[in-house]
């Protein structure tokens, strides 16, 4: 029986991270505004007091507007996948063993995916282990169960850099040049509402670089992958990384939070399945 998986997900193009016509616009507005403040002391006295007091009045709301904010939210997520209601998932009471192809990987992505893992295995209880580098290279013919390459177990999610030009993914499903593609992998010969493996296809042509100072960086593309990985699927909503373009976000938001907990360990163990003959 062929691999049941999902096909994986096409992660996000890079986040946009603004036009710049459209920024320095706004800062010429905010030249224009403070050049008419010059009308008179008068004005500037009567405009500062009522900035005061806005910004009095806004900082005693701050708080109550982020606690609305995030739980108005919470529910902003999605799965890849769900039976009867319930979403496909993996068994969070053992580890999830992962591996590495930096062939085509620039210096420093090997820090994003550490950084990424830690990130990910906090939010959702579940435990990761690095079975190191490898050379398998990302393909969407993987499957789940490779016992010539990783012996009589379920075959560890694999991250590795992969030219767009030659990989077996595309990378233009939109008609835009995605910066990732991932996907989770159901048991080979097996059941299909249990995933046991997965494949993240970074693109190595991407130009923006390792790190996660910014929502356009390598790192955030990193981490959404990883969460397609985990079973959580895009959101269309500002403020989510799961956004099909990232949301401008560097780390998960509350939507994205929320569906990590019902895919982690609070949501209870499942059991593995054992690997075909076993």
């Amino acid at each position: 029986m062929p691999d049941t998986a999902l096909p994986p997900a096409p992660a996000p193009p890079r986040p946009d991270l603004g036009d710049p016509m459209i920024l320095a616009g706004e800062r010429a507005v905010g030249a224009d505004f403070y050049r008419g403040a010059r009308r008179g002391p008068r004005a500037v006295t009567v405009f500062g007091i009522v900035l005061v007091v806005v910004a009095l009045a806004g900082a005693a709301l701050a708080p109550a507007i982020r606690v609305w904010d995030a739980r108005h939210r919470s529910h902003e997520f999605s799965f890849m996948a769900t039976i009867d209601g319930r979403p496909v998932r993996w068994n969070p009471c053992q580890p999830i063993h992962y591996v590495v192809n930096l062939g085509a990987a620039p210096p420093g992505s090997l820090q994003d995916v550490q950084e990424a893992v830690l990130t990910i295995s906090a939010d959702t209880g579940i435990s990761f282990v690095d079975d190191g580098l490898t050379d398998e290279v990302p393909s969407r013919t993987r499957v789940a169960y490779q016992p010539d390459r990783y012996g009589e177990r379920w075959a560890p999610v694999l991250i590795g850099w992969v030219d767009p030009r030659t990989s077996t993914f595309d990378f233009e499903p939109g008609g835009r040049e995605a910066a990732g593609i991932a996907g989770p992998l159901t048991p080979t010969g097996g059941p299909d509402d249990i995933y046991v493996s997965g494949t993240v296809a970074i693109n190595a042509a991407d130009p923006n670089p390792p790190g996660f100072a910014e929502p356009g960086d390598q790192g955030p593309v990193v981490l959404h992958e990883l969460a397609h990985v985990l079973g959580l699927g895009h959101y269309k909503a500002e403020g989510e990384l799961m956004d099909p373009s990232g949301g401008g976000m560097t780390d998960f938001g509350p939507g994205d939070l929320e569906g990590l907990h019902e895919l982690g360990r609070s949501a209870g163990c499942l059991t593995t399945p054992p690997v075909p003959g076993s």
